[in-house]
C-alpha cells in the first residue's frame, strides 16, 4: 500500500458529492391509532397500528451540507402519517399503506418508499399481522 500519495480533503468531498448513492431514511415502530378493519367491532374504536417506513432519497445533499433544508424532515413525515391515521376511513391495511405511500411520494423529495403497517395482538398465535408495500415515483416526476 502506497501511503506516500495523499488525496487532499476537498477532492474527497467533491468526489463524494458527485457519486450517486442509494441512501434512505428509515423510521421503525411508529405507533398510530386508526379506525380500520373489516369487522364491525373494529370500526367502533381506534386500534393501534405500527408503521415502518423506508424512504429512498432522490439526492444526498444533506450528507455534505449538514443543512436541514437539504434533508427530508422526519418530524413532517411523522406528522403526515399521524394525520392519515387520524382521518383514515379505509377498511384494509393495504389501502391505508397505499395512502401513506402516495402522500409521502407527493409531499417529500423521495424517489421511493416502503411502507409496512401491522396490527399488534390481533391473533393469540401471532405477535402481529400486517402488510408491506414498496412504491417508486413515476419516471419524469
Amino acid at each position: 500500500m502506497d501511503t506516500g500519495t495523499l488525496i487532499p480533503l476537498p477532492a474527497l468531498r467533491r468526489s463524494a458529492e458527485a457519486a450517486p448513492g442509494d441512501d434512505s431514511i428509515f423510521l421503525r415502530g411508529l405507533r398510530v391509532d386508526a379506525l380500520i378493519g373489516v369487522y364491525e367491532h373494529e370500526r367502533h374504536a381506534p386500534q393501534p397500528l405500527l408503521v415502518d417506513l423506508e424512504l429512498g432519497l432522490v439526492h444526498s445533499r444533506c450528507c455534505h451540507s449538514d443543512a436541514l433544508e437539504d434533508a427530508v424532515d422526519y418530524g413532517e413525515v411523522v406528522a403526515t402519517v399521524r394525520r392519515l391515521a387520524l382521518l383514515n376511513r379505509r377498511v384494509l391495511l393495504e389501502a391505508f399503506a397505499q395512502d401513506v405511500a402516495d402522500a409521502l411520494l407527493a409531499d417529500f423529495a423521495i424517489g421511493s418508499v416502503a411502507v409496512s403497517v401491522s396490527k399488534p395482538a390481533i391473533f393469540d398465535a401471532a405477535d402481529s399481522v400486517g402488510v408491506s408495500i414498496r412504491r417508486r415515483r413515476p419516471a419524469g416526476r
